[in-house]
């Protein structure tokens, strides 16, 4: 590992694997540069490092299925995230979704993460870190059956956010607006029943902030279909008038 130029925190959702393996794994990593700020400032924090680029390169029997945090792309070399600019003392966040296949006990090399950025006022970029990410591996069932750490599960629950909205949209602009509310509805009670059982106001607030776009999509959805009726409505009577009048015209006629 290179010096602390960046610091990253890295928690697994499960601390131990089974050797068996595991179809869904989540890392939530914390990356910052800088101390944390002692409080907080209306000022804008000093810019360290413009475009902030991640290049994992994950080890074989290791799959990257989703990235939640960043825009990201498969290369040839791995994946590149791109995770925006470092401010001082700016915490941010990315987390990743894996699978890994039937180890062996002990610990293991999961990915190698290597951070690059450009420096201010430099157009080039340089290595700020570069690290191996590790998980152990058990075959001991007792470690496994650990309680999932809090902290990870709350950003995988608010991840899923994101996928629920386009659920959602997609009913709103078929006409389904019923379905649309009732997707966003079960995803919000989710989160109520997260924030009461865990005491984290943080559930409480997404959910609030879902009420409202449920309540704003519901209302302009509904709007757009009442529109749409009128226009057709009118269209059929101007349909029925002109065939109307053409008839009127064949009988004069004869």
């Amino acid at each position: 590992m290179m010096s602390s130029i960046l610091d990253v925190f890295c928690t697994w959702n499960r601390e131990v694997i089974s050797v068996s393996g595991e179809n869904s794994l989540y890392l939530l990593m914390e990356w910052r540069s800088g101390p944390p700020a002692k409080r907080q400032s209306k000022l804008m924090p000093k810019l360290l490092y413009r475009d902030v680029e991640l290049l994992l390169k994950p080890e074989d029997g290791v799959v990257i299925k989703a990235v939640h945090g960043a825009r990201a792309k498969e290369t040839d070399a791995g994946w590149v995230l791109q995770m925006g600019s470092a401010y001082k003392g700016k915490t941010k966040t990315l987390l990743l979704e894996l699978a890994v296949s039937s180890q062996s006990a002990g610990k293991k090399s999961v990915c190698s993460a290597y951070w690059s950025a450009f420096k201010t006022k430099q157009e080039q970029r340089v290595l700020l870190r570069r690290e191996q990410i590790y998980l152990h591996i058990s075959a001991h069932l007792g470690l496994m059956n650990k309680q999932p750490d809090p902290r990870v599960q709350k950003h995988v629950k608010l991840s899923e956010t994101t996928g629920i909205m386009k659920q959602a949209l997609r009913a709103f602009e078929r006409g389904r607006t019923e379905e649309g509310c009732e997707i966003i509805k079960r995803h919000t009670d989710e989160l109520l029943i997260m924030a009461v059982r865990s005491g984290d106001l943080e559930y409480y607030r997404e959910a609030q902030i879902l009420i409202q776009l449920g309540e704003y999509y519901q209302m302009t959805y509904e709007k757009l279909n009442d529109e749409h009726s009128d226009t057709v409505r009118e269209s059929s009577g101007t349909y029925y008038l002109e065939e109307d009048e053409e008839d009127f015209m064949e009988k004069q006629a004869k």
